[in-house]
């Protein structure tokens, strides 16, 4: 925490404390003067880690996050660590977007902080937890499965003290992802959240990196970069979420008579939106799924229930099918597999049939769980596809939100190799967990 004492300076300073050479994690502060601003809240995602976190305990013991006296629910028993009064008359938390990796702890913080986030990123968050199953639940039980956050339309300003806050939309495949303007007295602070161009909102990226351009500070994340060097060949070239609902919707036509099932990231709301929409046949959706899309849109959708699903009183009963409709069918359904399903169900798939993973976990081959995954299709001789997009910048086009922007401080966080970056229009620092910056 950055020190705090009567003879307060008024200089900006910028706090890193996790999200540091990690993907994901972001765990960032923002002061001058009396005032302070933290995002993200949510935990580095490893499912190659022996011990996963299952509370605050655990995630400071396991060094994921510090403990942030004045920022965790003060009735959380940590021990060797307590709650203490803030030293900032005023604070408040953002939290970018809804991925877990930016929004994992969001029950964990006091709630006399203020939390605030897009209002689509608030819908999507409220939506999900409705099971206490996405972020870790809450504590405390009196504030229901969410604690409470103030949504903030898009371009909304939010005055925390003398910190001005800008949420601004930008592309990302998390509905209602945000990047962040932070102005203080003396300092203009661009905070990318997790962004790229090449899905269905490129505008609002292009848009936020206008209104910063010439900012002191560009704190940006760098996903990409961590797997390809700038200059190393391309082994494919990018793919735009309108072509993945393309071949979706292309694989679909071209495969009459045999059962397709599939599953995607519920977060992705652009994503099944567009599938919905263009699939020759009816999309059909889990309960928690359709409860989750049709609570963040307002769109009515059809699902199943299994036997042990609650009764999600949003969504429509005249568009529910029967499970075992969808076990025998091979013509008039898409519908989404997801691992409730799966893990009681594979055995009862049609031979010969196709499913389809676009976004959903396991992401990739670093998650021990992935290879066990794809086998079992196999094993049922079932043929598994993967077609999905990053939620990130390419590598190049990571350099041109820097041109865009043209900082006079750069911070990579979010990735595994920053030292890849580099700023042509001033310095680039390399954080590490603690580090102050004084702007």
């Amino acid at each position: 925490m950055a020190s705090r004492d009567n003879d307060l300076r008024d200089k900006t300073r910028i706090t890193f404390y996790r999200g540091i050479r990690t993907i994901g994690g972001n765990l960032i502060e923002v002061s001058y003067g009396d005032s302070r601003i933290v995002f993200d809240c949510g935990c580095e995602y490893n499912p190659a880690a022996p011990k996963q976190p299952r509370d605050l305990a655990d995630l400071i013991s396991q060094g994921y996050v510090p403990y942030l006296p004045a920022i965790f629910d003060r009735t959380i028993d940590v021990p060797g660590h307590h709650w203490s009064a803030d030293p900032y008359a005023h604070s408040a938390v953002f939290v970018s977007h809804a991925h877990l990796d930016h929004s994992k702890m969001l029950n964990y913080i006091d709630s006399a902080i203020p939390v605030y986030a897009s209002q689509n990123t608030k819908r999507v968050l409220e939506a999900m937890n409705v099971n206490d199953d996405f972020d870790f639940p809450p504590y405390r039980k009196d504030c229901g499965h969410t604690r409470p956050i103030t949504g903030v339309e898009p371009n909304g300003v939010v005055r925390v003290g003398s910190i001005s806050v800008t949420v601004m939309p930008v592309d990302h495949d998390a509905y209602g992802a945000s990047g962040l303007r932070v102005v203080t007295p003396d300092a203009v602070i661009a905070y990318t959240g997790d962004i790229r161009f090449h899905g269905f909102l490129e505008h609002d990226t292009r848009a936020f990196l206008q209104a910063n351009a010439g900012a002191d500070a560009l704190i940006m994340e760098g996903t990409s970069i961590s797997f390809r060097k700038p200059g190393d060949p391309v082994d494919r070239p990018e793919t735009t979420e309108q072509q993945v609902c393309d071949r979706i919707e292309a694989l679909v036509r071209d495969n009459p008579h045999r059962q397709i099932t599939f599953n995607y990231y519920l977060t992705n709301i652009e994503r099944i939106q567009h599938i919905i929409a263009s699939s020759p046949r009816t999309v059909v959706l889990s309960a928690y799924a359709a409860f989750v899309y049709t609570s963040v849109t307002g769109d009515p959708v059809h699902y199943y229930r299994l036997n042990d699903d609650r009764d999600y009183s949003a969504l429509d009963s005249t568009l529910e099918i029967p499970f075992d409709e969808l076990l025998s069918d091979q013509d008039a359904y898409l519908w989404q597999l997801d691992d409730r399903a799966r893990a009681a169900h594979l055995h009862d798939l049609r031979r010969n049939g196709l499913y389809v993973h676009t976004g959903a976990a396991p992401l990739g081959e670093y998650d021990p769980a992935y290879k066990p995954f794809f086998q079992g299709f196999a094993d049922q001789d079932v043929e598994a596809v993967t077609i999905s997009c990053s939620g990130h910048s390419t590598v190049e086009k990571a350099f041109e939100i820097i041109d865009a922007v043209r900082p006079r401080l750069l911070f990579p966080v979010h990735g595994e190799h920053p030292e890849r970056y580099r700023n042509d229009y001033g310095a680039m620092v390399l954080p590490e967990p603690g580090l102050t910056v004084e702007l």
